[in-house]
């Protein structure tokens, strides 16, 4: 009985083994295909990897083609600069022959005023009248001087410094008849003279 009972477990506990044992094969099995998907996972997201930084690589490198074919197409656009330079020159030079005009016709004006203030005070003397004129004429360091200011800020720096030529002290400078000046030292002189009388009429009160 007891012999019967033993053999009884040791089928029960073979069963059992060959059950395990083909468990453990299936799992081996399983074990041995997820290593290999995981190899070929770990394959594939090296080549994603490496794709991402030739990738990353070349766009930079188009970054940096991109940013030197702008430039290149900038400096060969030169011409449109020149255009736009060209203009507003221009614009500026209108803008200064209207001015000066428009100041020469102030000075007219301002000297007419003052001709006639004169008159005015030797007719009437301390009259209402000349207190008027006296005081139109003193409303231009209140109306003007701040233009006056801002024009001459602007523009002082423009005005270019004649350049100081060096004489060779081996060669006498040329006679001059003394009459008459050249027409370099004639028109530098005219200049001068010019914008001279610019500033000066900027800066009174």
């Amino acid at each position: 009985m007891e012999s019967a009972a033993i053999s009884r477990e040791i089928l029960e506990l073979e069963g059992e083994l060959s059950s395990l044992r083909a468990r453990l094969d299936e799992d081996n099995s399983s074990f041995t295909t997820l290593e290999q998907q995981i190899a070929q996972l770990r394959e594939s997201l090296t080549q994603a990897q490496d794709t991402v930084r030739m990738h990353e690589l070349r766009l930079a490198e188009k970054q940096v083609a991109l940013a030197e074919a702008q430039r290149l197409e900038r400096l060969d656009s030169y011409e449109e600069d020149l255009g736009r330079y060209r203009e507003a020159r221009d614009r500026v030079a209108t803008a200064a022959k209207t001015f000066l005009a428009e100041l020469d016709g102030y000075d007219g004006e301002v000297i007419n005023l003052r001709k006639l203030l004169e008159e005015m005070r030797a007719k009437f003397g301390p009259d209402e009248r000349v207190g008027k004129v006296e005081a139109a004429l003193g409303e231009e360091q209140e109306k003007l001087n701040g233009s006056w200011e801002a024009v001459v800020e602007a523009t002082k720096w423009r005005i270019a410094e004649p350049a100081k030529e060096e004489v060779d002290e081996a060669e006498p400078p040329a006679e001059s008849n003394g009459d008459e000046l050249s027409d370099d030292l004639q028109k530098a002189a005219a200049q001068e003279g010019r914008t001279s009388r610019i500033l000066e009429y900027f800066n009174k009160s």
